[in-house]
C-alpha cells in the first residue's frame, strides 16, 4: 500500500459507531523501516493513533477498537521523533556512487505490520509529469539524515518514465543492461588549450559545468 493512500482516509471506532476523524500524515521510524502511528484530524484538533492499536487499514477507512486508542500530541505520544510524509519526500536521495536520483517521492508499507516495503525516488518532469524514477528494493541499506537520504547497498531497478539520465536502458527482452549511445566525444582544439592555458596562468578559475539538468547543488 502507498503511503499517500492513507491521507484523508476516514478513522473509524467500531465500538462507538463514531468517525474519530481523517488521517493527516503517516508517520514513520525510517530507520526501523515501518509506519508507527497516523496523525488524525478531528474536531477537537490532531491525535497520534499508535499503528499497533489500528484494528485494520481497509480500501476506505481505518478501524479501531475505540476512541480511547489516540493519544494527544507530545513527549509521551507514540509520535514523538516520528518524521511524516511531507518531511521526508523533502529528503534528497543519494546513492553509494554519488548519483542524485531525486527526492524520496513515495513511501509502500504493508499494512497489516506498518514495514516500510519499497522507497521510491524521482527528479525531473514539469508539475509532478515526466522525469526519471528509481525504485528502491525491500534488500537496499540505507542511512536518513536531516537532508539525505543515502543508499548504501542493495538492488535499484531505474523506471525512467522519460529520458534515462544515467546513460544506461534497461532491455526488458533480455533482461540485459546496455550502455545507450553516446554522443560524439568533444575534441578541444588548439585554441580552446590556449585559452584554458592562459586561464590558468592568470590565477582564474574555471567553473565547473552542471553535472546534469537536475544537477541539485550549488
Amino acid at each position: 500500500m502507498k503511503a499517500s493512500d492513507l491521507n484523508g482516509m476516514a478513522v473509524v471506532s467500531l465500538g462507538e459507531g463514531a468517525k474519530l476523524g481523517v488521517v493527516d500524515q503517516p508517520l514513520f521510524d525510517l530507520a526501523e523501516r515501518r509506519v508507527c502511528a497516523l496523525h488524525v484530524k478531528g474536531g477537537s484538533g490532531i491525535t497520534v493513533l499508535p499503528f499497533e492499536q489500528i484494528e485494520n487499514i481497509g480500501s476506505d477507512a481505518v478501524t479501531v477498537t475505540t476512541s480511547r486508542v489516540t493519544q494527544t500530541p507530545g513527549v509521551d505520544s507514540a509520535g514523538q521523533g516520528l518524521l511524516d510524509l511531507s518531511a521526508l519526500r523533502k529528503l534528497k536521495v543519494v546513492d553509494r556512487d554519488g548519483t542524485y536520483l531525486g527526492n524520496l517521492s513515495e513511501i509502500e508499507f504493508d499494512p497489516a505490520s506498518g514495514q516500510v516495503t519499497h522507497l521510491s525516488a524521482h527528479k525531473g518532469g514539469v508539475l509532478g509529469v515526466g522525469g526519471t524514477t528509481t525504485p528502491i528494493g525491500p534488500d537496499a541499506s540505507f542511512a536518513v539524515g536531516s537532508e539525505l537520504l543515502t543508499i548504501n547497498s542493495g538492488t535499484m531497478n531505474r523506471d525512467s518514465t522519460d529520458a534515462d539520465t544515467t546513460g544506461y536502458r534497461s532491455d526488458a527482452a533480455t533482461s540485459q543492461t546496455t550502455p545507450a549511445p553516446s554522443a560524439t566525444a568533444y575534441q578541444p582544439t588548439s585554441t580552446d588549450v590556449n585559452e584554458t592555458s592562459r586561464d590558468v596562468n592568470e590565477g582564474s578559475q574555471v567553473p565547473r559545468p552542471p553535472m546534469s539538468p537536475d544537477d541539485p547543488w550549488d
